[in-house]
């Protein structure tokens, strides 16, 4: 019995060793591999891999070209998206600037809301939002719900000739998104205000953006 206490005491020194909980104050004695490493949720590979296709298929941007990335939209419904197609856009517009390229943040206000909230400079208001934007290619594509998961196709357009310059494909599977997709909003404009319902009604307030 006292070699075995002896034993889970060792076991747990050593544990703490690997992996103490710091208090940022006294100097870290754990590995450097759980500073250096950034937990990854499966999606963040998914699109890291829909990335690498884009730019091996990419014909013409480059990284000085501005991009824009846009929410990814039912296939069946072009007009709609919902929080899984704006994580997905969140997701291309870091692999994308990892990569070098020029992404264009146009939820960019311009200032800074202060409010009891908190500080906000990012907004889905189009009134708060710039009507034109310094962007050549946009990174969007299309989102359909099949048995099992989701199918998502990207793209990058050309904002004044409309042809595709790259394209990726990949299925996401259900268990591995983190939510469950049947409880999923939809989103739409109404006034300039992001409203989350299951309404199909859209008004027609919308920022147009032009490169």
């Amino acid at each position: 019995m006292k070699k075995l206490t002896i034993l889970l005491l060792s076991l747990l020194t050593a544990s703490c060793a690997y992996s103490p909980i710091y208090n940022g104050k006294e100097s870290y004695t754990g590995s450097n591999f759980l500073l250096a490493e950034t937990p990854r949720h499966t999606m963040d590979f998914f699109i890291e891999g829909l990335t690498k296709q884009l730019v091996d298929s990419n014909q013409y941007l480059t990284a000085k070209t501005p991009l824009a990335v846009t929410s990814f939209v039912d296939m069946q419904q072009m007009n709609e998206t919902n929080w899984l197609g704006n994580a997905v856009s969140e997701g291309f517009m870091y692999h994308m600037q990892q990569l070098g390229y020029t992404v264009v943040d146009y939820k960019a206000t311009g200032a800074i809301r202060v409010t009891a909230e908190g500080d906000f400079s990012l907004s889905r208001n189009w009134k708060e939002l710039a009507a034109e934007q310094p962007v050549d290619y946009v990174l969007t594509g299309t989102m359909l719900r099949q048995g099992g998961g989701v199918l998502i196709n990207a793209r990058v357009i050309g904002m004044r000739s409309r042809v595709v310059i790259a394209s990726a494909q990949g299925f996401l599977p259900e268990d591995r998104i983190g939510r469950d997709l049947d409880t999923l909003n939809k989103m739409r404009l109404e006034n300039g205000v992001l409203i989350r319902s299951e309404a199909t009604k859209f008004e027609n307030n919308s920022i147009i953006l032009k490169p």
